[in-house]
Order: structure tokens, then sequence, then C-alpha cells
């Protein structure tokens, strides 16, 4: 079951979005997120070319020497990624359907998040330098069309996590978990969808502790902006933000964030124990059927 459900571990929902999701989700665009979409593994991947600078381009308007940095480190990622990345999540995919298949324990969810998180973080590394880089091209206009959206995804960040009521953004999770979950194994009996309650029930909002992590980690991405007329000092101090994700936690966020992480571990163990057979089967099948499209993908 821990494919099926988003992780609530540091990276993946605590870590401000500021630029570091939105930036570099031009590389994680291409992980396992296209199998979670619900959308055609195969169809999405091999569109990637014009779908990421069609997402940059929400972000900032390149100039023409710009685009063409771009495109050029584009296409040379992507055929690493085809090549290098996805035979390792076929494998990994394949894995975690044997093991799904078998039903989980508290060690193989864990290790399937180390898993996740080792492979994100590889690309991250992949295209860090490239994005520096381009980055470092950027004039002051660019600089501010950047933080402009970003501010528009702060307020829809404010809107969706902070502004809304306790209760309604319990409801909002649990539609949210009800849907994904139900990705994987088909319908959720009434009781399975009853222990999702109980869980949103018992879930740690955290929106105004990480809207506050956001705001200080683009305080500093700007910052380190502003330095680009030194190459060296900018891109020594941009390597040292994207390693250190937490600026702006307080120990309240990482209080809640480890309970709500233990929550979702034992989520996932609790419905491993009620899946019945058919929806078991759905899963792995699921499971297998993604593995086989990033094989075919990776030989394209």
């Amino acid at each position: 079951m821990a494919a099926a459900l988003p992780s609530i571990r540091r990276g993946p929902v605590a870590r401000p979005p500021a630029t570091v999701r939105s930036w570099c989700r031009l590389g994680l665009v291409t992980v396992l997120v296209l199998a979670l979409s619900g959308c055609g593994v195969r169809f999405l991947y091999n569109r990637l070319d014009w779908l990421i600078p069609w997402y940059l381009s929400d972000y900032m308007e390149l100039s023409a020497r710009q685009e063409a940095l771009f495109d050029a480190r584009l296409e040379a990622y992507l055929d690493w990624h085809r090549r290098d990345q996805l035979p390792q999540y076929a494998a990994f995919l394949e894995q975690v359907a044997q093991q799904v298949e078998q039903g989980l324990d508290r060690e193989q969810i864990a290790a399937i998040e180390a898993r996740t998180g080792e492979l994100a973080q590889t690309l991250v590394d992949r295209m860090l330098e490239d994005l520096i880089q381009l980055l470092g091209t950027v004039n002051d206009r660019q600089v501010e069309q950047l933080f402009q959206q970003l501010e528009e995804d702060n307020r829809e960040y404010r809107q969706e996590y902070v502004d809304l009521s306790a209760d309604e953004q319990r409801q909002q999770r649990l539609r949210d978990v009800i849907r994904y979950a139900e990705r994987w194994t088909g319908p959720l009996t009434a009781e399975q969808e009853a222990r999702l309650g109980e869980w949103a029930d018992r879930f740690a909002l955290m929106g105004p502790e990480v809207e506050r992590a956001r705001l200080a980690w683009q305080y500093e991405l700007r910052r380190i902006l502003e330095m680009r007329g030194q190459p060296e000092v900018y891109a020594a101090a941009f390597r040292s933000l994207i390693a250190n994700p937490d600026i702006g936690y307080t120990p309240e966020l990482d209080a809640k964030l480890a309970h709500n992480s233990e929550l979702v571990v034992d989520l996932y163990l609790e419905l491993d124990e009620t899946l019945t057979p058919r929806q078991r089967r759905h899963m792995v099948d699921k499971l297998r059927d993604y593995a086989e499209d990033f094989r075919i993908l990776s030989r394209q």
C-alpha cells in the first residue's frame, strides 16, 4: 500500500515548494509522478520535450539565448533519464509489486520511501548545475516575473491550507486520499473509507507553519539570485540552498512532521491488512504495468 498513498516525510510535503518544487519539477516530473498521475505514462513521457518548457513559461519568459541553452541541456537530461533512470524505476516497481503481493511490513515501507527519495535526489543532483547556470543568466525583469508567479503560488497555497477551516481541510484531505488510493486499489470498502476518515481526523494540520517555511525559503532564493553578478559566490550559495531545504522550519513544524509521518506508515499497514484479493491483484497489476511502460520507454 506504500505505493498507493503520498508520502508526508520531509521532502514531498514539508519542503517549501517555492522554487525547489517548482523549478526542480522540470526533473521530478519524470519520476513516478507520471505513473501516479493517472495519465498514460508513455504518452506523457514522450512529450516531455515540450511539456517541460510549457511549464517553465509560467514562471519566466526566456530570451532566445536562454531558450537555446535550456533546450540543449533538456535534451541531454532527458536522454540520460531515459537510458539511466527508467530501468531503475522499472526494477524498483517490480520489487514493490512483489512485496505488495505478499503483504507489506513496516521495514519494507521504510525501504520503499528511502528508495523513492534516492531516485528523486538523483534527479535533483543531475540537473542542479544546469539550473544554477540558467538562473545565473536571468535579468532583473525575469527575477520579478519569477517571484510574481511564486507569490501567486503562495496565494493558492494559503487559500487551500491556511484560510480554509480545519474541518474543510480535513474533508478535502480525506477526499484526495480516497481518490488517490482508489487509483491503485479500485473501489474501497466502507471499512477502509472509515479508517481513512479516522486518519484524517488525527492528521496534524500544518498549513501556517509550512507557509512560513515557504516564504523563508523564497526570501533566501531572492537573496541568492541578487549575487549572480559574482558567479562563484552565487553558485556556492545556490548549492547550499538546495542542500538545506529546511530553512524556515520551526520545532513545531518538525514535531507535526514526525507525528504525521508515523500516521502515514500506520495507515499503510492498516490498509494493506484490509486489502481484498481483488484489490491486491489490482495494485500488483498496476505496478507491473507501469514497470513495463518504463522498460519500453527506456528502449525507445
